[in-house]
């Protein structure tokens, strides 16, 4: 299974209640788990995102 794959079922199974919402900008944040391990991802397909924490953006600025 690809990483792709995987990121889609953490998606397809997250509530956004449970989801990490790292502030990657207003329109994208990080949809995988809560506590995850490595890089934040937002997004499908070709448009998805991965990034790591940016130091100036809290985490969960839209809760």
């Amino acid at each position: 299974m690809s990483s792709d794959q995987k990121l889609d079922l953490e998606f397809a199974y997250t509530t956004y209640q449970d989801s990490c919402r790292d502030l990657y900008s207003p329109y994208y944040y990080c949809r995988r788990p809560l506590g995850h391990d490595g890089v934040h991802a937002a997004g499908f397909g070709t448009g998805r995102l991965r990034w790591e924490h940016q130091p100036n953006h809290a985490p969960h600025m839209l809760s």
